[in-house]
């Protein structure tokens, strides 16, 4: 009787009302960044001086052209967004894929396999949960750096990053695998299929959806990461990031082409709302939650 009497309030108008007004407004307070930004970039750089509110009246077209060159090729003192925004993506393809091909035979090997110390192994995979990465910075950069002398290669970006990653892919694959149901294996394994066809043909199948959104969170780690690549590659510009340039061009460009740097910031966030849009449909849809029980 109680919870009826609740759910009957909640049906009523007025708070109706004011559940679609609330709603409106953290939209709308959510979206005030992006559309300043967007704003910005169709504008000169004393128009923003002005008022980084304020539409421009120089043309928006001329100034579009303007900003968004500079953005992409830069000029001939300072950085453009073009070849490291390549060099970014080519690093988060890699990274996703190679984090997920690592981490999801890992997981096949501690869901269906048998062997010594199983879970002992993988209690301690999960215990480097419990440590912040950041905490293996000071050993990381003169490893890859001075040991293997791999500090200006994609392969040394791109190690530690395949070595950390494997703990939260095989946490959440094995719970992911865990929950499916297991007669699909058994008739398999009584059909003659080994391991290789099991797991290309069965598990990867199945776990489609979690396999994806471990793809896009790996792909938005890799993109979105500062603190690695600016110990490894700060000094040398012809390996910069994406990130490496939004931050050096934000001191550098400031002077006379902040218009330059909201472009920047636009075209930097495509890859992510790309990613994100792919995702959405499983997300909307439920298939990431569904076998899981976190």
């Amino acid at each position: 009787m109680k919870n009826s009497k609740l759910r009957k309030s909640y049906e009523k108008p007025a708070f109706q009302v004011f559940i679609t007004i609330w709603t409106t407004f953290c939209v709308l307070f959510l979206l005030i960044p992006l559309t300043i930004t967007i704003i910005n970039s169709f504008k000169s750089h004393d128009e923003i001086m002005t008022s980084i509110f304020a539409w421009t009246k120089t043309g928006a077209g001329k100034n579009f052209v303007e900003n968004y060159k500079m953005a992409l090729l830069g000029t001939d003192i300072k950085i453009g967004l073009y070849k490291p925004f390549l060099r970014t993506i080519l690093l988060c393809i890699i990274g996703a894929i190679g984090n997920v091909a690592l981490g999801s035979v890992l997981a096949y090997q501690f869901t269906y396999k048998e062997f010594p110390f199983k879970e002992g192994l993988f209690m301690m995979f999960i215990a480097v949960m419990l440590l912040p990465g950041i905490m293996g910075m000071p050993t990381l950069v003169p490893l890859i750096k001075i040991k293997l002398n791999l500090g200006n290669s994609m392969f040394g970006y791109l190690l530690p990053t395949y070595a950390g990653g494997q703990v939260t892919t095989l946490f959440l694959f094995r719970t992911f695998f865990g929950q499916q149901p297991k007669s699909v294996y058994e008739s398999a394994q009584i059909e003659g299929a080994n391991d290789l066809f099991i797991y290309m043909r069965i598990t990867l199948p199945l776990a489609f959806a979690i396999i994806l959104y471990q793809a896009v969170n790996a792909f938005s780690s890799v993109y979105n990461d500062y603190l690695w690549p600016s110990l490894l590659w700060m000094a040398n510009q012809d390996m910069h990031t994406v990130t490496l340039v939004l931050r050096s061009n934000s001191d550098t460009w400031k002077v006379d082409s902040y218009g330059a740097i909201y472009a920047m910031y636009i075209l930097s966030s495509i890859p992510l709302i790309f990613t994100s849009a792919i995702s959405m449909k499983y997300f909307s849809g439920g298939d990431f939650a569904s076998g899981m029980k976190l």
